[in-house]
């Protein structure tokens, strides 16, 4: 077994899959108009996550300071957001890993069949 071989076609496998990738994401993202993401709802979760966030330091058994408070809304306003962002976002974001893995799955098949191959006489 040559392990210097084995690890130099690892190597190149692994660099033919994260190009593939990439090459998937790009002609999905191509081919897939962008959403807006910033609309109301997305800033509706930020509102919400923001109340949870210092009221949650508020209500708590030791009362926390002002800055406490402040902290505690931040958090839960960056929760918001970013829950609200994926969810907006979600349709879109199906359609790139879709591409991405059709892409993957043609360089793990072609793998295969170079790991196995087919005999037919």
């Amino acid at each position: 077994m040559n392990v210097p071989h084995t690890l130099t076609s690892d190597v190149r496998y692994g660099i033919s899959l994260v190009q593939a990738g990439m090459d998937g994401v790009i002609s999905a993202r191509k081919a897939t108009d962008i959403p807006p993401v910033l609309s109301s709802p997305v800033w509706a979760l930020t509102a919400i996550g923001a109340v949870v966030g210092a009221s949650t330091a508020s209500l708590s058994r030791n009362r926390k300071s002002g800055y406490g408070v402040a902290v505690g809304g931040l958090v839960g306003s960056v929760l918001g957001l970013g829950c609200g962002l994926a969810w907006a976002s979600r349709a879109f974001t199906g359609a790139l890993a879709r591409g991405a893995t059709r892409k993957i799955n043609t360089v793990r098949d072609a793998r295969w069949l170079e790991m196995n191959p087919i005999d037919y006489a």
